[in-house]
């Protein structure tokens, strides 16, 4: 009797050469965040996104943070909801990768919402 193993593969869709699903899109926005991890001090600073996709971030942040921390950031969104309410999207995430100054986040929740313009 002859037997055949089957083997399902997930393909993914829009993989990249760097091993993403998902495409990064170039964006320079300002950003606010508040990073905190096991052992370390919470850290609040400001920077300016480098850019994004659906599941990542990249920014450049103010002061080193350490990989691994648990974030959460603002990020000043450049659309205006009914022409003149502000929005920002608000991430939370972890560190997984940081260069220097330079954060790269795995994006575990987001969602919008409003802000002061000003």
């Amino acid at each position: 009797m002859k037997r055949t193993l089957k083997r399902h593969m997930r393909l993914r869709r829009h993989a990249t050469g760097e091993g993403r699903t998902s495409s990064r899109y170039p964006l320079v926005l300002e950003v606010r965040y508040t990073a905190s991890g096991r052992f370390a001090l919470q850290k609040t600073g400001t920077g300016q996104t480098i850019d994004m996709s659906s599941s990542g971030l990249r920014f450049a942040a103010d002061a080193p943070l350490a990989t691994g921390q648990a974030i959460e950031v603002l990020v000043s969104w450049p659309a205006l909801l009914d022409g003149d309410i502000g929005l920002q999207l608000a991430l939370s995430g972890f560190i997984v990768r940081t260069n220097g100054t330079e954060v790269a986040l795995r994006i575990h929740h987001y969602h919008f919402s409003t802000r002061a313009l000003g």
